[in-house]
């Protein structure tokens, strides 16, 4: 059974092909839309929260205590009095950082969406290969009809993420975008017409539901795209 992790988009590749930084629930300076929608990513982001707000008080409550000892001749209870001060000013701080990320969040809302597409098909991968392990350890309905067919499909659906990932880091890098982005979009809507080809080739078996969910990733990449195309094509 051939390996599929050369199919994966990494973190690493995730990197590369956007300029960022990407986890869970960051992308760069910016929180991903999703993770407001996932229970694990929301308590990933508020683990980020604690741990911020932990590191703006460690900075700011010795600088206040310093500050007030400085300027109250070393008053021991002028000194205690500016405690909830630095202790407010580290809240304020981690606060307007969490607001700062999600307004950078909205603005890359593409960027957001395609990483989760990007995640949706490493889950793909995921359950091809658990489906071929069953079916290694036990012959039963629950196998894949035609391999080939699948892996093709989600060739086709990489190309077509890596393809919508690198033209979304273009128009975000370049106010007017370049020739370039025609060929890539091009690219795209070419992916897209193979994935509903093949998936008229056979509806009714596991790699089926596969390949339309390849196709549903493939038709929400085009459709997050074309605005874009449509706006500045004018």
């Amino acid at each position: 059974m051939p390996n599929l992790d050369p199919l994966r988009i990494s973190s690493h590749q995730l990197d590369q092909l956007t300029g960022l930084d990407i986890s869970d629930t960051a992308m760069g300076w910016a929180y991903r839309q999703s993770v407001w929608r996932s229970p694990r990513k929301l308590i990933s982001w508020a683990s980020t929260q604690i741990f911020l707000l932990g590191v703006a008080l460690v900075f700011c409550v010795p600088t206040a205590l310093l500050v007030a000892r400085s300027l109250s001749n070393g008053s021991v209870a002028a000194v205690w009095r500016s405690l909830p001060i630095g202790v407010g000013i580290a809240i304020a701080l981690t606060l307007a950082l969490s607001l700062y990320f999600g307004y950078q969040g909205r603005q890359l809302a593409t960027l957001s969406h395609l990483l989760d597409q990007v995640d949706r098909f490493n889950e793909m991968l995921t359950a091809i290969e658990i489906l071929e392990e069953l079916q290694t350890a036990s012959p039963s309905n629950l196998s894949l009809d035609n391999r080939e067919a699948v892996l093709e499909a989600m060739h086709v659906n990489r190309e077509s993420l890596v393809c919508a990932l690198t033209t979304e880091r273009i128009m975000r890098k370049h106010q007017r975008f370049i020739a370039q982005r025609y060929e890539l979009f091009t690219s795209i809507e070419n992916n897209l017409a193979t994935l509903q080809t093949l998936k008229g080739m056979n509806e009714a078996s596991e790699y089926g539901r596969l390949l339309n969910e390849a196709l549903q990733i493939g038709t929400s990449i085009h459709q997050e795209l074309r605005p874009f195309y449509s706006d500045h094509s004018k």
